[in-house]
């Protein structure tokens, strides 16, 4: 009877705070969203008893409330953006006042969540994949979104101009070309093998309004590999196929000087390429963002 008790007075307290409700408190809404779905699995534990099953019904009312304010404050955004009223300086303050990540950190460990990825998928719809993982070649890897704030690391320490093409090699539901141009201007392509989310992409930038910015459907291994000048990826891929994509790029770095940038488990491998020069010790780290460039 204790814990219930103690449950009651915590959800109570989210009950009565009147700043979840504020259109950008996205961090406190994230917090109190896990703090609900705690809440939601301890009562279910004693759904026997009467008062479990009323703090139940509560918190599934509430947080239906709290999702339904961040829809909202999403398509306020996405307005924003397509008329030209939010800027790129506006998004990224907004970004930094969701997200741990300092720019000063120089070994920052991107594996934790934050609000700025619950924020990331809200404007973008990067969190709902139009199909299921199938698996189809084994050494691709499924669908993930990029931590929001490695990208944010990326933009702060890659210094992207006008004359730079980024192209996001795996690019699943658009979420890493569309946040790099919002916050930079640069151009951005994405390349990615399943159509569907390829589509889905596509109907994302233009409902944003966004221009250079385009998605393209094709296998690495063997499509038009859009001759960037600084590529990303987020390990969409492993052995072989890792192997063959890394080579390819190479074979690009003999016409012009490219950045890779890597995140997750592919980036040993490429800190591996003798072709490539790291940007700091110990850039093999999964959880660290990986910089390389090619000579010449």
């Amino acid at each position: 009877m204790a814990k219930l008790l103690k449950l009651e007075r915590d959800l109570a307290a989210l009950e009565r705070d009147p700043t979840l409700s504020k259109d950008d408190n996205l961090a406190a809404r994230f917090e109190a969203l896990k703090t609900l779905d705690f809440l939601a699995e301890a009562f279910q534990i004693h759904a026997e008893q009467q008062s479990a099953a009323t703090g139940l019904r509560r918190v599934r009312a509430l947080r239906g409330d709290l999702d339904e304010c961040n829809q909202d404050f999403f398509r306020k955004l996405r307005t924003g953006i397509r008329t030209g009223v939010v800027t790129a300086r506006q998004l990224r303050n907004l970004f930094d006042g969701n997200c741990r990540y300092r720019q000063d950190d120089s070994e920052w460990l991107h594996f934790r969540a934050d609000a700025a990825d619950e924020l990331a998928a809200g404007l973008f719809h990067s969190d709902r994949p139009p199909q299921p993982w199938e698996g189809s070649d084994s050494e691709m890897i499924h669908y993930e979104p990029t931590p929001v704030s490695a990208l944010l690391e990326l933009v702060d320490r890659v210094p992207l101009t006008g004359a730079d093409r980024f192209v996001d090699i795996g690019s699943g539901l658009g979420q890493v070309a569309l946040l790099v141009h919002l916050l930079t201007g640069v151009e951005a392509i994405g390349l990615e093998v399943l159509p569907t989310y390829v589509d889905h992409a596509r109907g994302e930038a233009a409902r944003l309004g966004v221009g250079r910015v385009a998605f393209r459907q094709g296998d690495a291994r063997n499509a038009d590999l859009c001759r960037g000048t600084v590529y990303f990826l987020y390990s969409p891929f492993q052995g072989e196929m890792l192997r063959t994509v890394i080579g390819r790029l190479r074979r690009e770095a003999c016409e012009r000087r490219l950045t890779i940038c890597s995140f997750g488990p592919c980036t040993a491998q490429i800190a591996a390429e003798s072709w490539l020069t790291g940007e700091d010790e110990g850039t093999g780290h999964e959880f660290r963002l990986g910089i390389f460039h090619s000579g010449g």
